[in-house]
């Protein structure tokens, strides 16, 4: 098949193929350019209930706004062809991130699950069965950090009585809840087995039923054969609860949404998201002040809390600079609350210097974490959006562009910055104009 045309769109290259559909990589002809994907399904051959499908992943898709799901931008058709157009998610599927990695630290998978269950939490706030989540259907983000999310909502339903026959056999057999498998009566906990064989997959790298054929699977599913882990297993004890607890044959003996949400190993409070960073950032501040006059017993439990925070930074961040300054901060952190225990418990220490102060930004990561914390502020948004085209034209060579664009964001920003009120937004929104009127003059001088 051919590149397709697609309005306002500039379609580069195939990068995947599904059982109804081929999926592109494009960008748009709007300035900034954006990276875009577009599923592109050829209509000529679908039944009616296929096309049902995809305006029900259209629907959906538009309804879902969520950090771990794809995001739809648009959606268009032709005489041939219908079009999704989606965020594009760099890295690719879980399927192909678990096979280049033969599988995955256990510190990972638990940021993947952690990520998952935020998508599942909100589907299940409005009563949403996926029908279909498998790693193929989870795509993954790098930047600012690594993100999953959660795709492909064509087999989804909002599960009652009624349609619940209907979608028995909508989804892919190795992730299929036996219930379903075996014509028993099933509901929305279809979603958690699968999400335990995706759990397996990524710390094992392989589903269990991988080397059995239909007829064996549902032989295992009759006699409710013990899921074996394999030997020689390095994982943590809430880990494999978690697991097993996902893994049960019987829905009524598997975990509930509830304790699942609740589990100890997945531990949402700490899950890594911009407001938890700059909590994390807030403990430290006040951890070191009170170490300024000796409060250790105050202070001790704020450093314990941030470190909680921040392991799961250290696991999500992409860049090695980055990950390297938030890990020699956590190494710190746990050192200094070894140190400080030692004080507490009466025992001598060495060490008698608090740690270094978390940075407010990681360097490089200072415009998406700033643009984030602005989403309610649109005027500065529009003033980040135009300077970081600046940049993109800069790195484009497009030089005369660039500093037009990065002029027009400075008499955006520079008045913001004397209104924003103290604080971490205020002095991020600083460094940001400091960074694009370097640029700028750099720009001027050349001209």
């Amino acid at each position: 098949m051919s590149l397709p045309h697609v309005n306002g769109y500039e379609v580069v290259e195939k990068i995947g193929v599904g059982s109804f559909s081929v999926v592109y990589k494009a960008f748009t002809k709007t300035v900034p350019k954006e990276i875009v994907s577009i599923k592109c399904i050829d209509k000529r051959y679908q039944k009616k209930t296929f096309a049902d499908n995809v305006i029900k992943e259209i629907t959906l898709l538009k309804l879902l706004k969520h950090d771990y799901i794809v995001r739809l931008i648009d959606f268009m058709w032709d005489v041939k062809y219908i079009f999704i157009i989606t965020e594009y998610c760099d890295e690719g599927d879980l399927s192909n991130f678990i096979r280049k990695r033969h599988k995955l630290s256990e510190p990972l998978v638990k940021t993947f699950m952690q990520q998952l269950a935020l998508a599942l939490k909100f589907l299940h706030g409005y009563k949403i069965c996926h029908m279909d989540l498998k790693p193929q259907n989870l795509l993954l983000l790098s930047k600012p950090a690594l993100r999953l999310k959660v795709a492909d909502f064509g087999l989804s339903q909002m599960i009652s009585s009624q349609n619940a026959e209907e979608i028995r056999y909508a989804g892919s057999l190795l992730y299929m809840a036996p219930e379903k498998l075996l014509h028993q009566q099933f509901d929305a906990r279809v979603d958690l087995w699968s999400v335990g064989i995706i759990m397996y997959e990524c710390l094992f790298g392989r589903p269990p039923f991988i080397n059995l054929n239909t007829k064996k699977i549902v032989e295992v599913m009759y006699k409710k054969q013990p899921i074996e882990l394999p030997a020689n297993i390095n994982i943590s004890p809430m880990c494999e609860n978690l697991l097993l607890a996902l893994l049960k044959y019987q829905p009524e003996q598997r975990i509930t949404f509830e304790a699942y949400f609740d589990h100890e190993f997945l531990d949402l409070v700490h899950v890594a998201s911009s407001d938890n960073y700059l909590l994390a950032i807030r403990l430290v501040e006040e951890a070191i002040s009170l170490d300024g006059t000796k409060q250790y017993a105050e202070s001790l439990p704020k450093y314990k809390e941030a470190c909680k925070y921040l392991e799961g930074f250290v696991t999500i961040e992409t860049d090695p600079n980055r990950r390297a300054v938030l890990n020699q901060r956590l190494q710190e952190y746990t050192a200094w609350i070894n140190t400080l225990t030692d004080i507490l418990d009466g025992k001598p220490s060495t060490q008698t210097t608090s740690p270094q102060l978390l940075p407010h930004y990681v360097d490089g990561n200072n415009y998406e974490m700033l643009r984030e914390m602005s989403t309610t502020t649109p005027n500065l948004v529009t003033g980040l959006d135009i300077g970081n085209s600046g940049e993109l034209y800069y790195a484009e060579g497009k030089k005369q562009l660039a500093l037009e664009k990065l002029t027009s964001a400075l008499s955006l920003l520079i008045p913001l910055l004397s209104n924003e009120p103290a604080g971490i937004r205020k002095d991020m929104l600083h460094l940001q104009i400091q960074k694009w009127l370097t640029l700028a003059e750099c720009l001027k001088q050349h001209a």
